[in-house]
């Protein structure tokens, strides 16, 4: 009977010696576990080696012409451009254009009504407005069919990004009434008209 009560006593001693775990113990186990958890959802991964950027695409419009050249029609062709900024693609892509189609483009039968000797002094985007400086080669030269073509030329080519929907053309710096002396008016922005021109 006394070894029954020694054993019942000295259970209850047990029981209360680990009823006092100290509670941080409890704690700790919790944010050991969360912490596991959290690592195997939530896997990072290792740092690899970088991927060279890029080049985007852009497109460059010449022209076609059909029959004995009575009508003329933009023709869009591919060339690689840069990643970055919209104003970045836009001035590749204007530069492409001066640089005139390429000679398997021209035995396809493109041409560029842009002037040789014609050069970008710069682009700027805001407000939706590509302002597109061209030197004073681009305003001369040519008929009224010229004229129209090269002017689509440009505006096609610059309105390619969501940043810009119409084009104001400067030439050396100035903004011109009109060019050459076919009256081909470049005073305000001129914007992709709802079809493809033909000219």
């Amino acid at each position: 009977m006394s070894q029954r009560r020694g054993r019942q006593s000295e259970r209850r001693r047990s029981r209360k010696r680990t009823g006092r775990r100290p509670w941080w113990l409890l704690v700790l186990l919790v944010v050991i576990v969360g912490g596991l958890i959290v690592a195997r959802l939530v896997r990072v991964p290792a740092p690899g080696p970088r991927a060279a950027p890029t080049a985007a695409a852009v497109d460059v419009f010449f022209v076609r012409y059909a029959g004995a050249g009575e009508s003329g029609t933009l023709v869009a062709v591919r060339r690689a451009g840069p990643s970055g900024p919209a104003d970045a693609g836009v001035a590749a892509a204007l530069r492409a254009l001066l640089a005139g189609p390429s000679a398997r483009e021209r035995r396809q039968g493109l041409v560029s009504e842009v002037p040789p000797g014609t050069s970008l002094r710069g682009v700027r985007l805001s407000g939706g407005i590509a302002t597109v400086d061209l030197t004073a080669p681009f305003a001369g030269g040519g008929g009224s069919a010229s004229m129209l073509a090269r002017l689509w030329q440009v505006v096609y080519t610059a309105t390619q990004t969501p940043s810009a929907h119409a084009v104001q053309i400067m030439i050396d710096g100035q903004r011109v009434r009109a060019l050459g002396g076919e009256g081909v008016m470049v005073d305000a922005p001129i914007a992709r008209p709802a079809s493809m021109p033909t000219f």
